[in-house]
């Protein structure tokens, strides 16, 4: 399956630092149904990236962040999709809930559930959070599961 249009996406980390968790949302929809990680999704005409993930990440969970930092960019080019990776300290806003997209929760830093993570994630997001920039290609078999990372350095 090669698709041509490129989708560029955004992926959003926010820490609340004071007490050590993230938001991660579980997906109830799409490529990733029943699969953990973060919010975000793709980029719409006149948005920066940052614009993206801002919006994004209220449209799924509620939460407003602010001032969010590059941290990565992840290619998937099976399915055309470039993902920008931000992390965010500053946020403000209550989770709502979101039942036909998605279910949002604050997760402790110390139980991020990378089992219930497709194998991207669990490759990249460990990098990241130790303070890593990564920039990285993931090229998938036809059921979806990792052949191959490159490195893009």
């Amino acid at each position: 399956m090669e698709v041509t249009d490129r989708k560029d996406a955004s992926l959003s980390i926010v820490e609340d630092t004071v007490n050590h968790k993230f938001l991660m949302i579980r997906h109830h929809r799409g490529i990733n149904k029943g699969c953990i990680n973060f919010p975000g999704g793709k980029k719409e005409a006149g948005e920066t990236m940052e614009d993206c993930v801002i919006r994004e990440t209220f449209e799924e969970t509620g939460i407003t962040i602010k001032n969010p930092v590059q941290v990565g960019y992840i290619e998937f080019p099976h399915v055309n999709f470039y993902v920008h990776v931000f992390k965010s300290t500053e946020f403000s806003g209550a989770i709502r809930e979101n039942e036909a997209e998605v279910n949002a929760f604050w997760q402790d830093e110390d139980k991020i559930p990378y089992r219930e993570m497709r194998e991207a994630d669990q490759n990249f997001l460990p990098e990241i959070l130790a303070g890593r920039f990564v920039k990285r290609r993931y090229i998938y078999d036809d059921n979806f599961h990792i052949k191959e990372i490159i490195d893009l350095d």
